[in-house]
């Protein structure tokens, strides 16, 4: 049969794993609900900016040096098709249409500018209308507009000039709507929800999810992973501040800064997380490899994802004081290239994280499609998104709909991790509790076993003892006769005395077998029954004055029968030789706590130190030092006094 310590195997989390089919079927489930969450963003989307209303896609632009487009005469701009994006200039860009004769004959007409990356200002025969913000200022605002032409200004062939702050977006002003304006209402409702108030319950979740992280982060110890995911949330959150706020107080120029900061540090933990992720949840491969294909691909030690969180700072750092820097010295130009280049970089870190995700998940065997499905469909959205915005000049829509499952589908996976650990460590305990079971089974039978052999071994030493105790006593007095009467030396009265001895010798033997409660005060107070009649034989009233000592558990029958030795011994030299009128017999506790046993007389008394020699007060002494105790013995005129002087019998066994 094989030891329970050898068949004892540790479990893993992953034998814990939910089915494949059901964990598949939640992978399923996620993906499905992100399409069609995307889908119905991008058809509402479509259906919003296909508002009723004369649609502007051919325009006239120029570049003005002016924010007042009223100086720009018509041969300054040029035909051009919407979007229109130049990049990288300081200068605002004006884009020129006309009111029809349908126009002017609307009631209330308006323009509904579905997706402007930078604000629009919005004039009518040189005159500033509508729009948000200050008129001089860089401000950034992707909500949509709806803006009203006033009725003094309706007139068939009246010039509307669209004016972009080219910033951040680069000037990309999509095609626009002239219409009525409560026909262009719900549109501009259903758009300002898409891209308004969606992004700022994305930045919620994102502030949600960073305070969450911050929280669990000294809890548990994937710190790294929660800190790395905190900072991806709040710098998420942080980059709609940028975007949302159309005229911050700080500045538009410093909002800017925040947003492009923001975006900045939303790549560099981008990159960290998947590192953590793909590396506290895979062994490292290689800790020492430091090839750029192992760094891509593998897994990172402890170490070395430390090192990764300082750098991940550090860079964020850098690059903020390279933006400020950038900043002062041409902020509209620096707005566009810094987001160019940052734009660019954010390719290579999606293209990176796909990278490393992808092999994270072939060597894994996407044994968890859950966190897959969240991850390379973020990735993915983003993509999109970028492309969307960088080439097509269109507003991105994919990745808020893929953030706002992202934190379901992270749950859910490390819900499932948390359960297959949990399951785990229930079924190890399981294990263990067998093993401990059967350890038990086997100390007890062991314990049964030494108790077995100690019931033996102290009967065997009893039946030594009793044996040794029947030869030296009784044993030695017949052997004494025996000899004597052998050599006819031995009279009726003196056989009689023999054999009343050893006799009595027995007696005292069976008598100490009985106390078994070892209990010293139960062995004297037997033991009374035995003396007092030898002592009235003798003329002698017997004095008993025994006191509670207490408990004396290790008072075995050797050290009672030890007792009945001493102190028959004491009473028959005291009946004996000094012929006394009182015996008197005293137990009671010393003052350091020893146990005081003494038996005097009223006789005549003796010298101590002549009768030294004698063989009775020698037994006397062996015995008293074979059970751990002290002889006293005190004699004179008015008396002897023997006492046995004993310490705690349970820290003194035999």
């Amino acid at each position: 049969m094989a030891s329970p310590r050898r068949a004892f195997e540790p479990l893993s989390p992953e034998g814990f794993a939910p089915a494949p089919s059901r964990t598949w079927g939640l992978a399923a489930m996620i993906i499905v609900l992100q399409i069609l969450f995307s889908g119905a963003l991008l058809w509402a989307n479509l259906v919003a900016e296909a508002a009723p209303g004369r649609l502007i896609e051919t325009i006239a632009f120029a570049e003005a040096g002016a924010w007042n487009p009223a100086t720009l005469p018509d041969s300054a701009f040029k035909p051009a098709r919407l979007p229109v994006a130049l990049c990288c200039e300081a200068s605002p860009l004006v884009l020129r249409t006309r009111l029809t004769a349908d126009d002017a004959g609307l009631t209330s007409p308006s323009v509904l500018v579905p997706s402007a990356h930078d604000n629009v200002w919005l004039y009518v025969d040189g005159d500033l209308v509508a729009g948000q913000g200050r008129a001089t200022s860089t401000v950034t605002s992707r909500r949509p507009q709806l803006l009203r032409i006033p009725a003094r200004y309706v007139h068939p062939g009246a010039r509307i000039d669209l004016v972009v702050s080219r910033t951040i977006g680069f000037g990309h002003l999509r095609p626009f709507r002239v219409g009525e304006y409560d026909a262009l209402y719900p549109s501009w409702l259903a758009l300002r929800v898409l891209r308004s108030d969606l992004p700022f319950a994305n930045a919620i979740i994102g502030a949600f999810v960073a305070a969450f992280c911050l929280c669990a982060a000294p809890l548990f110890g994937a710190r790294g992973l929660l800190l790395s995911l905190a900072g991806l949330a709040a710098s998420w959150a942080l980059q709609h501040v940028g975007l949302m706020v159309t005229d911050a107080p700080w500045g538009a120029v410093a909002n800017a800064g925040v947003y492009l900061a923001a975006f900045l540090a939303t790549l560099v933990f981008l990159v960290w997380f998947f590192i953590e992720w793909t590396s506290v949840f895979a062994p490292p491969r290689s800790p020492t490899a430091t090839s750029p294909r192992t760094m891509i691909l593998d897994a990172w030690n402890g170490q070395a994802r430390r090192r990764l969180a300082l750098a991940s700072l550090a860079v964020i750092a850098v690059g903020i004081v390279l933006i400020a820097l950038r900043l002062q010295d041409d902020q509209a130009v620096g707005l566009q290239l810094i987001n160019r280049v940052i734009g660019w970089l954010g390719l290579a870190v999606i293209a990176f994280s796909l990278l490393r995700i992808g092999a994270f998940y072939s060597r894994g065997g996407l044994a968890d499609p859950l966190e897959a499905s969240a991850f390379i469909f973020v990735l993915l959205a983003a993509i999109a998104d970028i492309v969307t915005v960088r080439f097509f000049k269109s507003y991105g829509i994919f990745l808020g709909s893929a953030v706002t499952f992202f934190p379901l589908a992270l749950l859910v996976s490390l819900a499932v991790r948390a359960r297959g650990v949990f399951e785990a460590a229930t079924a190890t305990a399981d294990k263990l509790n067998t093993l401990v079971s059967l350890r038990e089974q086997e100390i007890l039978a062991g314990l049964q076993d030494l108790r077995r052999s100690e019931r033996e071994a102290l009967l065997l030493e009893e039946r030594a003892r009793i044996m040794r105790d029947m030869h030296d006593g009784i044993g030695g007095q017949l052997l004494g006769l025996v000899m004597r009467a052998r050599a006819n030396r031995l009279t009726g009265p003196a056989l009689v005395h023999g054999l009343e001895e050893s006799l009595d010798d027995l007696r005292l033997m069976v008598g100490s077998l009985e106390q078994s409660d070892g209990s010293l005060a139960t062995a004297l107070g037997a033991y009374r029954a035995r003396i007092e009649p030898r002592c009235e034989a003798a003329g002698a009233s017997l004095v008993w004055r025994i006191e509670d000592v207490g408990e004396t558990p290790g008072f075995g029958p050797d050290r009672t029968l030890q007792v009945y030795r001493i102190l028959q011994e004491a009473c028959t030299n005291a009946l004996k030789h000094g012929h006394p009128d009182r015996v008197a017999v005293t137990l009671r506790r010393g003052p350091d706590g020893e146990i005081l046993l003494s038996l005097e007389d009223n006789g005549p008394g003796f010298d101590p130190a002549a009768a030294s020699t004698g063989r009775g007060l020698a037994n006397m002494r062996n015995r008293a030092a074979r059970i751990g105790a002290n002889l006293v013995i005190e004699s004179g005129p008015g008396g002897t006094r023997i006492v046995l002087e004993m310490k705690d019998v349970a820290e003194n066994p035999l």
